[in-house]
This record gives C-alpha cells, sequence and structure tokens, in this order.
C-alpha cells in the first residue's frame, strides 16, 4: 500500500490499482481529486470536506451523519459509520473511531462530530481530533497545528499510539520553522517522525 501525502489533512491511500482519499478540503490540491473509488470525511469543517469538488467524484463517500446530511444529493452513495463500526470500502478494510471534533474553546463544547479512520490495520487518521485506535499501526497521521490544537495532546497522542513511524498532517498553517519544530518535538516518540510535504509518497507495510 502507498500513501501520498496532500495539503493540510488530505491523504491517498492506493492499493491493488484502487484509491481511497480521505479528507479531500478545500486546501487540496486538484491531483487528489482526479481518482478515487471511495472516499473517508472525519468531519464537515471545509479544511477536511470541499462538498462542490466531492460531489463531481463518482466514488462513494463514508463519513458520520453530520457530514452526510450535506450531501444528501447524492443519495445511497454516501454510508453513515460511527464509532466501532468496521467496513470495507473499494476493497480497503476500515474502521472507526470516536465521535468528537476536539474542542477549540471551553465555553463553545465540542464544535461538530468527528470520526477518525484505520485503513488495513496500517494508517489512522484522526481527523480533528486525538482519539486514539485500539491496536498497534504501521502509521500514524499526527495533527499539528489548527484553532484547536495544542502540544502537550499532540505529544501524548503519539507517544500512546504504538505505530512504526508518525506523519506530520493538518499542517497548513505552519510556516517551514514551525514544521521544523513539531519534527523536534514528536521524533522519536513512537517511531521516526517524517515531515512530509505535498505530492510526497510513502510505502506501508
Amino acid at each position: 500500500m502507498q500513501l501520498t501525502k496532500f495539503t493540510h489533512a488530505c491523504v491517498r491511500l492506493d492499493k491493488d490499482g484502487k484509491a481511497l482519499l480521505i479528507d479531500p478540503g478545500s486546501f487540496s490540491e486538484d491531483a487528489a481529486f482526479e481518482r478515487a473509488d471511495a472516499i473517508l470525511v472525519t468531519h464537515e469543517h471545509p479544511d477536511h470536506l470541499d462538498v462542490d469538488r466531492i460531489k463531481n467524484l463518482d466514488a462513494p463517500v463514508y463519513t458520520n451523519a453530520a457530514v452526510a446530511a450535506q450531501l444528501t444529493e447524492l443519495g445511497d452513495r454516501v454510508h453513515v459509520v460511527e464509532d466501532g463500526q468496521a467496513f470495507d470500502a473499494a476493497g480497503f478494510a476500515i474502521r472507526a473511531y470516536g465521535k468528537d471534533h476536539a474542542v477549540i474553546l471551553p465555553e463553545l463544547g465540542v464544535p461538530c462530530q468527528n470520526v477518525g479512520f484505520l485503513v488495513e490495520d496500517a494508517v489512522y487518521h484522526p481527523g480533528d481530533s486525538f482519539t486514539q485506535p485500539d491496536r498497534a499501526v504501521h502509521t500514524n497521521l499526527v495533527p499539528v497545528s489548527g484553532p484547536w490544537f495544542s502540544l502537550a495532546p499532540a505529544v501524548e497522542y503519539a507517544r500512546a499510539v504504538d505505530s512504526q513511524q508518525t506523519l506530520g498532517i493538518h499542517d497548513a498553517l505552519l510556516s517551514p520553522i514551525g514544521q521544523g519544530m513539531f519534527q523536534r518535538w514528536l521524533d522519536g516518540e513512537s517511531g521516526p517522525y517524517h515531515l512530509a510535504n505535498p505530492g510526497d509518497t510513502f510505502e506501508i507495510g
């Protein structure tokens, strides 16, 4: 399986000629939308969900109920999944984790639903949360910036998830200086940390 990093939180996984696209949002390059046999969306914020471009793709979408409500015109192409549910999408085995987006400000509470996805027991994408999978993974995707982000929970999350490597996502707001800083904080907390640029690819497994 191969992972391709796109801008911010979007990644694509390729296996056996099939492509699984995760969190294609408003920051994502057009190249991310060139092909997808299935799409996973963690939550409704536009940096993870570009409604118009997703509608132009002829692929099933797996997501939570709040996102599904924005994609009703896609009909039975949209599938609602919940915490603990295992399912297959385009030949990829997937398990869903969690239900809440991380809190941005305490007085606002939980801003929306959020579901993380573990693909092939190998790659875990938490969306905008530090919800942990219940098993070891090959590649843990670690958010490293955003209005809801703070360093201590990110380091604790990286330490807690048993992984062979970590890869930074949710990083569009960071300067090169910020990228380097998070590499220093996170490298070695659970395997090596990779500072990935859009278009970089990684072999998984």
